[in-house]
């Protein structure tokens, strides 16, 4: 696993040092939802390498990761209707699945925020919003104001200590690229959670 994340460390640094950091930036973000790999501490390199499009790549980033969770909506929303009638009862049960759908629906916005803000899977978040029919327009607001925020703290932690979280990073890049990994394991657990 340390050899996948030192790869990931240098195609990173790579990438973020060409002429083509921000096109690379927002195809990264772009396939967010279908990419398993850390893309805040991605972002953090490409910060870094050229603070003056910090807030470039917060845009870009903000819009790639929006389109990205639409998609997530769109399969949701469309695709539940073909396979929804394998998964329920074969991969979760009726009652379990009419739980959750009810959580979801009583906190729809804050749920959509709140796990856009946080280190949150987005290909779950998004799948979660199609397959509930949230509403579209105020899922798409509530994401990307959530992803601006969030990349905003990234790219102004940037600029302000960049060189000290480089150090940081350089040294511990491993242990972060775990620690962001588990999110996806912890996701699953909470959906797993509020089914019960």
């Amino acid at each position: 696993m340390k050899r996948h994340s030192t790869k990931l460390y240098n195609w990173a640094i790579e990438k973020a040092s060409s002429d083509k950091a921000p096109l690379w930036l927002g195809v990264l973000f772009g396939l967010e939802l279908f990419l398993l790999i850390p893309l805040d501490a991605v972002m953090m390199f490409f910060c870094l390498q050229k603070r003056s499009n910090i807030f470039l790549y917060i845009m870009i980033a903000t819009i790639a990761s929006t389109i990205s969770g639409l998609v997530g909506y769109l399969i949701g929303h469309f695709l539940w209707d073909l396979i929804g009638g394998w998964v329920v009862p074969h991969l979760i049960s009726t009652s379990s699945f009419e739980r959750m759908s009810g959580h979801i629906q009583a906190y729809e916005n804050w749920a959509v925020f709140l796990g856009s803000l946080a280190p949150f899977p987005l290909k779950i978040l998004s799948l979660a919003g199609g397959v509930f029919h949230l509403g579209v327009v105020p899922f798409i607001t509530c994401l990307a104001i959530a992803r601006i925020l969030r990349f905003s703290i990234t790219g102004v932690a940037m600029a302000f200590w960049g060189e000290k979280v480089k150090t940081f990073v350089d040294r511990h890049f491993h242990s972060i690229f775990m620690v962001l990994g588990a999110k996806i394991a912890g996701a699953l657990l909470f959906f797993w959670i509020l089914a019960r």
